[in-house]
C-alpha cells in the first residue's frame, strides 16, 4: 500500500509498504480520510518525545470502510463506515482504577493514518469506534479525536450558566471550544488569536468578541468586556509558555484556567503565589479524553450540535501530504485542518 512515513524534521516522504494483517479482535480499515493534526504538525516541525523517528506510517485522525474483521469481532462488518479515536484505555491499571483513563499505562493506540490502510486494535475496536451515520461525512467523522479533547477539556472548565469565558487560540481546538461554550451557557465568548481569518470564523461559530494581541493589549480589553472582573473561566488552546501565563491573568478571583496547549519540552511558566492563593484560582493541565468524552464527542457531531467543517479548509491527495505540512508549517493564513484523501 502507499503510505506516508516521517524520517526526521521536516522529512516527510511518500513510500510503500506491505498491507498489514489483522489479527484477532481487530479491524482493517480502507482509509477514506485523515486529517491533520496540530501534534502531526509539532512532529514535523520538532519531533515528539513520547515517538522517536522514524515514524512509519503516522497520523492518527481517520475514518473508512472496513475492509476486513478479524475473528471475534462481532460489532461490524465489511464495508461499514467507521470512525475511530486513535486510543483506548486499558480499564485495569493503576490511574484507570482511579477513574483517570486518560492517564493509562497500557493505552492501546493507532498511528498510521497517512496511508490507504491501517489497522484498529481489538481494545480500539471494542471501546472507542463507530458507525458513521449516512448524513456524516468521512472528513467530519475523522475529526471525532480532535474534537473528543476539547470536549473532555470544556467540561473540565466546569463553564456554567452565564459565565464569561476567554479562549486563546482559535484552530481547531480554540474554535470548537468556542462553539462547546456556547453550548454550555457562556454569556460572553471571548477568541484570542493572531490570525484574523481565524478570529472570522470564531465569530461565526459564536464567540461575542474578538481579540488580536498584535494589536491591543488582551488583558485590558478582556477586563474592559468583563466589567473589571475578569473570566470565570479561560482556556489556553495554543500551546506556548507565554499564552500559558495570559490565561491565567485573564481570569478573576475564584476562577478556573485550562492549561490544554501542549508546550515545546523543557518550557515553564511562572505563577504567582499571592493570585493563586488570595484570588482561589484554579488551574488545571487537561490532557487527552476518555471514552466518556469520546461517546459524548460522536454524539454532538452526529447530531448536529456542532458545525466543524470550518475546520477543515482544504482537501489534498496522500501523494500530497508532504506538500499539505508545508503548507501548514508556512503557517498558510486560512488553513486550519487539511483532509488527506488516499
Amino acid at each position: 500500500m502507499k503510505a506516508s512515513g516521517l524520517y526526521g524534521i521536516r522529512d516527510a516522504r511518500i513510500i510503500e509498504l506491505e498491507r498489514p494483517k489483522i489479527k484477532i479482535g481487530e479491524i482493517l480499515v480502507k482509509i477514506k480520510a485523515a486529517t491533520t493534526c496540530g501534534t502531526d504538525l509539532k512532529m514535523y516541525r520538532r519531533g515528539y518525545p513520547k515517538i522517536p523517528f522514524p515514524i512509519i506510517p503516522w497520523g492518527h485522525e481517520f475514518s473508512g470502510i472496513v475492509e476486513e474483521v478479524g475473528d471475534g469481532v462481532k460489532k461490524f462488518k465489511k464495508g461499514d463506515r467507521i470512525a475511530t479515536h486513535q486510543s483506548a484505555p486499558c480499564g485495569y491499571c493503576f490511574y484507570c482504577k482511579k477513574e483517570r483513563p486518560e492517564l493509562c499505562l497500557n493505552m492501546s493506540e493507532i498511528m498510521g493514518a497517512f496511508a490507504e490502510y491501517v489497522i484498529i486494535p481489538a481494545r480500539i475496536v471494542e471501546v472507542n469506534t463507530w458507525k458513521i451515520p449516512e448524513n456524516i461525512d468521512f472528513a467530519i467523522a475523522s475529526l471525532i479525536e480532535p474534537f473528543s479533547c476539547t470536549v473532555y477539556g470544556a467540561a473540565s472548565g466546569n463553564i456554567q450558566l452565564g459565565d464569561n469565558v476567554v479562549i486563546i487560540g482559535a484552530g481547531f481546538q480554540g474554535l470548537s471550544y468556542v462553539q462547546l461554550a456556547k453550548l454550555r451557557g457562556a454569556k460572553k465568548i471571548i477568541s484570542i488569536d493572531v490570525n484574523t481569518y481565524r478570529l472570522k470564523i470564531a465569530k461565526e461559530l459564536g464567540a461575542t468578541d474578538t481579540i488580536n494581541p498584535r494589536d491591543v493589549d488582551a488583558r485590558e480589553i478582556v477586563f474592559k468586556l468583563t466589567g473589571g472582573m475578569g473570566c470565570d473561566v479561560s482556556f489556553e488552546a495554543a500551546g506556548y509558555p507565554e499564552t500559558w501565563e495570559l490565561a491565567i491573568d485573564l481570569v478573576g478571583k475564584g476562577g478556573t484556567v485550562i492549561e490544554y496547549g501542549g508546550c515545546k519540552g523543557g518550557t515553564s511558566i511562572k505563577v504567582s503565589t499571592q493570585r493563586l492563593h488570595y484570588d482561589a484560582i484554579t488551574i488545571k493541565g487537561v490532557f487527552h479524553t476518555t471514552p466518556k468524552y469520546v461517546e459524548i464527542a460522536w454524539n454532538l457531531i452526529t447530531s448536529g450540535l456542532v458545525n466543524l467543517k470550518p475546520m477543515i479548509t482544504n482537501e489534498m491527495k496522500l501523494d500530497e501530504v508532504i506538500e499539505a505540512f508545508k503548507i501548514l508549517d508556512e503557517g498558510a493564513q486560512k488553513e486550519i485542518k487539511i483532509a488527506i484523501i488516499p
